[in-house]
């Protein structure tokens, strides 16, 4: 199987259940609210402080480089979790269900490679389907999202022994839904991200990373003009 099929695998067979209901439901937390949808997270607002970085941070760290007012992500709230029933020929309903959104990993306890690595194909499962539902998230429309990674794709890289930089391939799946049965399906494969994580934060790219004689260089424009998602 080559990568672009282990992608279409992970993300559609995810996302499509049995009888018309999809599968791949989030998680419940601390300041998820409640609703009608079996295992559909959704969010009156997140309790996390994504800007609360360190008082006085290493100036060669990630926060030491980047203004923690400035941490983003995306963080949809609001009636995500939806079911829409579609009527079959037959006369059978079938559910659509939206799967809602995606707590983000608590900051990482651990920093060598395996666990920074766990950490980041975590995040990023969250920040895709969180964005995806952000994006096509509609008044009276379901939303269901499935990301699947490509762990044998993924490249981990250190510097200077504080940063570590994680590249990532994954595809993403978005299916939706409106009480006329209208709606679309959308498979994004082969999507890259680059990740750098100190123990301060944690910054994003979708741009494509490479290997050459200027790998310090990069790092240091990955950290500095990358998304900066979240300060520890």
């Amino acid at each position: 199987m080559n990568r672009r099929e282990l992608l279409t695998v992970s993300a559609s067979s995810a996302l499509l259940g049995t009888g018309g209901c999809l599968t791949n439901l989030g998680s419940w937390d601390e300041d998820s609210t409640e609703n009608d949808v079996p295992g559909c997270t959704q969010k009156e607002k997140w309790i996390t402080d994504i800007t609360a970085g360190p008082a006085d941070p290493d100036p060669n760290s990630i926060v030491g480089r980047r203004d923690c007012a400035n941490a983003d992500r995306p963080e949809p709230t609001g009636d995500v979790c939806k079911t829409i029933e579609l009527e079959r020929e037959d006369g059978e309903i079938n559910e659509f269900h939206s799967t809602g959104v995606e707590p983000y990993p608590d900051p990482p306890t651990a920093f060598d490679e395996e666990s920074l690595t766990e950490y980041v194909h975590e995040y990023e499962r969250a920040y895709s389907k969180n964005g995806a539902v952000s994006k096509y998230d509609h008044s009276g429309n379901a939303v269901s999202v499935a990301v699947g990674i490509d762990e044998r794709e993924t490249q981990v890289l250190n510097y200077n022994d504080k940063i570590t930089v994680v590249r990532i391939e994954f595809g993403v799946g978005v299916e939706t839904r409106n009480s006329d049965g209208s709606g679309i399906a959308s498979d994004q494969l082969s999507e890259v991200s680059v990740y750098a994580i100190d123990e301060s934060g944690i910054v994003r790219t979708d741009a494509e990373y490479t290997h050459d004689e200027s790998i310090a260089d990069e790092i240091l424009d990955l950290v500095e003009e990358g998304t900066l998602l979240e300060c520890f």
